[in-house]
């Protein structure tokens, strides 16, 4: 999909549903869509229901065409600017499909006040095959007409892609010759303490959020302050080996070009390790045998899939594998970059829209 470029762009005013379900990942990512609209030069308006999370991501309005409104409560469209003179060109919705799970839903609101602006539903991330299929996709609510159109990331040319045009390649720097520096983000289930009790003196750890269980651990690490959204991607580059969670982080390790863990976030039904699987066999394609069984056992554990007393065994092997890891990362962070890119594909989808209300 190629997407519109130079005097043919027209400007949009585009309005971001942001439903936090799951905090930090989805209001990363509803930001971070919001942000690229918005340098881009469309006139973007994300209502939300997360204003503590989002001062953390987003502490300075960075962007004068990005406006957040707090929609938990009574809201109004704006009056004055280019928003207040016609309904909005484009509303995206990411992870609609967990709207029911949410107490506030004033997406129904805009479902009612502007029933035929094309509506863009923006499911999680996955790398799951189905969704090849299932990409623009559409459904219509019976009662009222409404057309939703489902758009889904991924990681092949087939999905809507991941969010990438905002990387900064010219900040890039290969990760170093040994794994030095390592950054931790994870959810309190990982198995922080076996990690800082088992690395190298020669190792130095970042940790961002939960400090060690132990207390006699504390002092082997460094307690990274909570950063902007914006100065996120400099602070992994700092770093060599990423241990990152849900869906932001996730995606900014792997533009990164370093070796990185990622800690999906767990559901009871376990089904979050079958989604784990899945995206770990497309991103290790290409790796020896022995680094690719190695690596995995290695993600399960910190994922709680194998005995967390494997974990000495497993990481004292990280050095044999790193320089293989490293040229790995490299390889994917390209194949990123060369395929479709969200935000270009989302505006390329909206030029070819009629109105959403069929009625």
């Amino acid at each position: 999909m190629i997407p519109p470029t130079g005097p043919t762009m027209r400007h949009l005013t585009i309005v971001v549903v942001c439903k936090v379900i799951d905090n930090l990942g989805d209001a990363g990512f509803c930001l971070r869509l919001s942000r690229r609209l918005a340098t881009l030069g469309h006139s973007v308006v994300m209502l939300h229901d997360a204003p503590a999370t989002l001062a953390l991501l987003y502490p300075t309005a960075e962007c004068s065409s990005l406006l957040l409104i707090d929609a938990r409560s009574s809201w109004q469209w704006p009056t004055n600017g280019a928003e207040s003179n016609s309904e909005p060109d484009l509303i995206l919705e990411p992870f609609g499909t967990s709207s029911h799970q949410t107490q506030t839903r004033f997406d129904n609101t805009l479902k009612t006040r502007f029933p035929k602006t094309p509506w863009l539903l923006i499911d999680y991330l996955s790398a799951e095959s189905w969704i090849e299929d299932f990409h623009l996709r559409s459904s219509v609510e019976p009662s009222t007409g409404h057309r939703s159109t489902y758009f889904y990331p991924g990681f092949t040319a087939q999905t809507g892609g991941i969010v990438h045009g905002d990387f900064a390649q010219s900040l890039w720097s290969p990760p170093a010759v040994r794994c030095h520096r390592i950054f931790v983000f994870a959810y309190p289930h990982a198995p922080l303490d076996r990690l800082i009790n088992h690395a190298t003196q020669e190792q130095a750890i970042v940790v961002s959020g939960r400090a060690p269980q132990d207390p006699a651990l504390r002092t082997r690490v460094q307690m990274q302050e909570f950063v902007p959204q914006s100065a996120f991607d400099a602070l992994l580059l700092k770093h060599d080996l990423l241990f990152v969670r849900g869906e932001d982080s996730f995606v900014r390790a792997q533009l990164a070009g370093r070796p990185m863990i990622w800690q999906i976030y767990p559901t009871d039904d376990q089904v979050h390790l079958e989604k784990l699987a899945e995206f770990f066999n497309l991103y290790a394609k290409g790796l020896p045998q022995t680094t690719r069984d190695w690596w995995w056992q290695l993600w399960r554990c910190w994922n709680g899939a194998e005995p967390v007393d494997i974990w000495p065994l497993l990481w004292s092997h990280m050095e044999e594998h790193w320089p293989v890891l490293c040229t790995h990362s490299q390889h994917w962070q390209q194949h990123l970059l060369n395929g479709p890119e969200l935000v270009k594909e989302v505006l390329t989808w909206v030029e070819s829209q009629a109105p959403t209300n069929q009625q």
